[in-house]
């Protein structure tokens, strides 16, 4: 356990949060590719599919400021909170509306939520360390 640096894990999950953009969420599409239908016919809402992206990246520095310098934790675990938050904001918003059957969600999904789960989990490693 001591050679295992637990800041990474939080890298982990804001990989799979960018990852899951680009992997088929709903009917073989990823979000980028509704992203760019949604735009294309004009739907004022087309840019929330760009939220776990954007969420990832937000999440990614996060991590990175906290693996720089661990006297940054408090200021790590209010980015990731902001980055969460937006995640947040496009599952209550934009999930319901898109998905009718649960069995119609596809492996970006899953990537997307265990991503969430696992920058939540790194953000609890990182108030617990003592260093």
């Amino acid at each position: 356990m001591k050679n295992l640096n637990l800041r990474l894990v939080g890298l982990l999950g804001s990989i799979l949060l960018i990852i899951s953009e680009f992997l088929p969420w709903i009917s073989g599409q990823s979000l980028l590719e509704i992203y760019v239908f949604y735009t294309y016919v004009k739907v004022e809402e087309s840019f929330l599919f760009l939220f776990p992206l954007v969420s990832g990246i937000i999440c990614l520095i996060g991590c990175i400021i906290v693996y720089y310098d661990s006297d940054y934790r408090i200021n790590s675990v209010i980015v990731n909170f902001i980055g969460l938050g937006f995640l947040l904001l496009f599952f209550f918003e934009i999930i319901p509306g898109e998905v009718f059957y649960i069995s119609g969600l596809q492996i970006g999904f899953y990537c997307c939520i265990a991503g969430f789960f696992i920058v939540l989990i790194n953000v609890i490693i990182i108030l617990l360390i003592n260093e």
